[in-house]
């Protein structure tokens, strides 16, 4: 057991790096270890180890640069402008907190989920996946609906489907192989847009305020269970990510505060990297990349497999969670005191870096379409969570059995 605990601290020591590193993802780096393990000796649980504390760890840290930077991944771009105003008003130590409090709260009432659901996930898996692409057309339409006017709405729509058939050709061509070109296609819609605004921008970030003013759990139970709950639907439904569980979240508790909403977030950030690997064992179908990486180690999760993950990752996030704090709280502190341009001029470099080695030459292209995409939801002031359309509209196709004829159609 020891062995593992190790391997683990392993994996929080590269979860800590990937999620404080903006355009860097274990779901990039979770293939690599699978293939390591196939030409060593290491043993298939000290590899779930490393695995698993990486992910868990990742659903942490990442809010660290999503919040003093403004760069995002896909899992916390709906976090950037409720933590930016809380940075601009000397804040941000609080995002931290609360995400710190969202992310571990939401771990551990998952867990207790999972005991009371596992066993009927599958089956309701099973009645509604004839109907899948019904249940997402519903959940788009309400993020339709949730903008303010119907002007609005259509451009939501319009941006939802360019982002969905780019990343129709991109994932269905022979541009880059495999899922290679989803780094560059998040980078654009997720990253470089967002820093493309932020340099452009005169705000200096103010000298944050540190205050150890505890967090009491109980008051804010409500964004717990409901980002849990949330996480839940986005660890099993294809293509639903945290943006969009935490948006549902919030319309069927009626949440309307600012740390409530940063609560929920990230709870559904951290449930959703847990119930990835709850529905292996539960419907034998991967959520996210570690979970595949899993799934490429253990055909078929076992009880005893599924117990063991769930015990990595409940260790791991009480760690990562202290981690998430310590490093937050150094970040507050010192953020004022670096230089915010060129620092944003330095990761936009490393997401366009990224995105040539996963990619090659045609990852310029896609990044660079993609950030056009993702420049227009804040021209046109509507949520950049249509940008999700991305990975909702090929899922859509798929399941409503329209992505042969309209590939066809393409000439892909």
């Amino acid at each position: 057991m020891i062995i593992y605990l190790l391997y683990s601290l392993l994996g929080i020591l590269i979860g800590s790096f990937t999620g404080l590193i903006p355009g860097l993802h274990v779901n990039n780096i979770a293939p690599i270890l699978v293939s390591l393990v196939s030409g060593t000796q290491l043993d298939t649980y000290q590899a779930i180890s490393l695995i698993v504390a990486m992910m868990t760890t990742h659903t942490f840290l990442d809010f660290i640069p999503s919040t003093f930077l403004g760069v995002p991944d896909k899992n916390t771009a709906l976090s950037v402008l409720p933590a930016h105003q809380f940075v601009l008003e000397g804040r941000g130590y609080e995002v931290i907190k609360f995400t710190a409090l969202g992310s571990l709260g939401s771990l551990i009432i998952s867990t207790v989920m999972v005991g009371g659901l596992v066993h009927i996930i599958g089956p309701i898996y099973k009645i509604i996946n004839p109907y899948m692409h019904l249940l997402l057309i519903f959940i788009v339409a309400i993020m339709f609906l949730l903008e303010d006017s119907w002007k609005k709405r259509l451009i939501s729509l319009g941006i939802f489907l360019l982002a969905g058939f780019l990343g129709l050709i991109v994932l269905n061509s022979n541009l880059v192989p495999g899922n290679s070109g989803l780094m560059p296609m998040l980078g654009g819609l997720f990253g470089m847009s967002v820093l493309i605004v932020s340099i452009n921008n005169e705000n200096t970030i103010p000298q944050q305020k540190i205050s150890n003013k505890e967090i009491e759990v109980i008051p804010n139970t409500k964004p717990i269970v409901s980002g849990a709950t949330a996480g839940f639907l986005t660890g099993v439904i294809p293509g639903v990510g945290p943006a969009q569980g935490t948006v549902l979240s919030q319309v069927l508790t009626k949440t309307e505060e600012t740390k409530d909403f940063l609560i929920g977030v990230s709870g559904v950030n951290t449930a959703k990297a847990l119930l990835s690997f709850v529905a292996l064992y539960a419907i034998g179908r991967p959520r996210s990349g570690a979970a595949v990486a899993v799934h490429n180690l253990i055909e078929k999760i076992g009880l005893n497999d599924l117990l063991f993950l769930i015990g990595i990752s409940l260790f791991v996030g009480g760690l990562a969670a202290v981690l998430h704090l310590k490093i937050g709280k150094l970040a507050a502190k010192n953020i004022e005191k670096l230089p915010y341009k060129p620092m944003c001029l330095a990761v936009i470099i490393s997401i366009i870096a990224f995105s040539v080695y996963y990619a090659g030459l045609w990852g310029i292209l896609i990044l660079f379409t993609s950030t056009s995409i993702g420049l227009l939801p804040p021209s046109f002031n509507v949520k950049r969570t249509h940008c999700m359309g991305v990975l909702i509209f090929p899922v859509i196709l798929f399941f409503s059995g329209l992505e042969t004829p309209i590939l066809k159609f393409l000439g892909l």
